[in-house]
């Protein structure tokens, strides 16, 4: 477990050396967006699924998903602002602004990458960190969400925020997002909610715009 827990330590700075070369590289060589969509490819199944699972096993990783913990229920108000807060942004600035000129095959491929990132994302930064180290706040809360937050300037070497404040606003964004799941996976005992939440959140945001020529 010792060796586990200090691959998963290390894990974020191999993650975004190798994702940040991965995107320029595959960008520049296949093009925008097949190669932003293979690198993000390359994300979700090697260090999201595989890595996770190499660490707790299929089992382990699929349990992350379907354990139960607190019921929606009885979550508590606070968790429910953590929870729930971060959809505002993405409602207002893209979704709204956008929805009305978005054609519906684009909505459906939002959805869809919406769930896979949401799924996938909250496995390996929330569900594997809080797992690993249940009593210890700077690794399953602090470290991964300020992690979270830096590897998201990855994918924006290859495709600049359209948001104001650019790439540095994006990421404080990000990493106040990665605090508030793990917060709330910590007190839900599960990564079930972070997981709706964050697929809501990401389908909000119109993801599959970046693929537009491809789907109109």
């Amino acid at each position: 477990m010792a060796a586990k827990q200090a691959f998963v330590v290390a894990a974020p700075l191999l993650l975004i050396a190798s994702m940040y070369g991965a995107f320029r590289y595959l960008t520049a060589q296949l093009g925008f967006p097949a190669g932003y969509l293979v690198a993000f490819g390359l994300y979700w199944v090697g260090w999201c699924v595989i890595v996770p699972s190499a660490i707790l096993g299929a089992r382990g990783v699929l349990n992350l998903v379907t354990a139960p913990g607190m019921p929606f229920a009885t979550l508590g108000a606070t968790t429910h602002v953590l929870l729930w807060w971060p959809l505002a942004f993405p409602f207002a600035f893209s979704f709204v602004p956008r929805v009305g000129s978005t054609r519906f095959t684009v909505l459906i491929a939002s959805a869809t990458l919406g769930i896979v990132t949401g799924v996938t994302e909250e496995i390996l930064w929330r569900g594997l960190y809080v797992t690993l180290f249940p009593n210890r706040s700077w690794l399953n809360t602090i470290y991964p969400s300020i992690a979270f937050g830096v590897w998201h300037l990855c994918p924006l070497a290859a495709l600049p925020s359209r948001y104001p404040g650019g790439a540095l606003s994006f990421v404080a964004y990000s990493i106040a997002l990665g605090f508030s799941y793990a917060l709330c996976a910590r007190r839900a005992a599960s990564i079930r909610w972070c997981v709706v939440s964050h697929s809501i959140h990401d389908a909000l945001g119109l993801g599959a715009l970046a693929y537009a020529s491809w789907l109109t």
